[in-house]
């Protein structure tokens, strides 16, 4: 009985330190979850820390590839869940578009041309990751009260506490 709790154990160790939670994919060192519900930014923001884990930053093509393959995986065929929040803003300073989380200006960018652009004078300060109708997936800024899916991420160094 003493092995078999040990094992256990020794599984959940493994597993919390090396796995994702269940329903989360892996990249490169980090664990991704997409959404099936809609909120705004700042409550998608407050969803993905309750799992110890925030908004999406995408710092490379390769990354910006892998979530395109995941959302296609889970929300393919949903017209509905066709936009989602992703983790950066130009909420403090307009035009100088960040990865909130980490407090890091965007080294990789997937706008759709014209992008940024706060259509019609809105104050569109949160990014989006927009599939249209083509399959074309693309970034667009938005306002921040839309209500959209999200990506969380959980990093390396998040410290998140992972049971798969």
């Amino acid at each position: 009985m003493v092995s078999v709790l040990w094992l256990v154990c020794a599984t959940l160790v493994v597993q919390v330190t090396l796995g994702c939670p269940n329903g989360w994919e892996t990249f490169d060192g980090s664990c991704y979850f997409v959404s099936d519900i809609r909120e705004d930014w700042p409550t998608a923001s407050s969803t993905c820390g309750l799992y110890h884990a925030h908004l999406a930053e995408i710092e490379s093509a390769r990354e910006d590839t892998f979530l395109k393959q995941i959302i296609s995986k889970y929300h393919d065929g949903h017209s509905n869940d066709a936009e989602y929040w992703l983790g950066g803003a130009d909420i403090f300073v307009e035009g100088d578009w960040r990865w909130v989380y980490s407090d890091q200006l965007f080294s990789y960018t997937n706008w759709y041309p014209g992008e940024p652009n706060s259509y019609h004078n809105q104050q569109e300060d949160c990014l989006i990751v927009a599939i249209r109708q083509n399959r074309e997936y693309r970034w667009d800024d938005r306002p921040c009260k839309e209500q959209n899916n999200f990506i969380c991420e959980i990093g390396d160094s998040s410290g998140a506490i992972v049971i798969g």
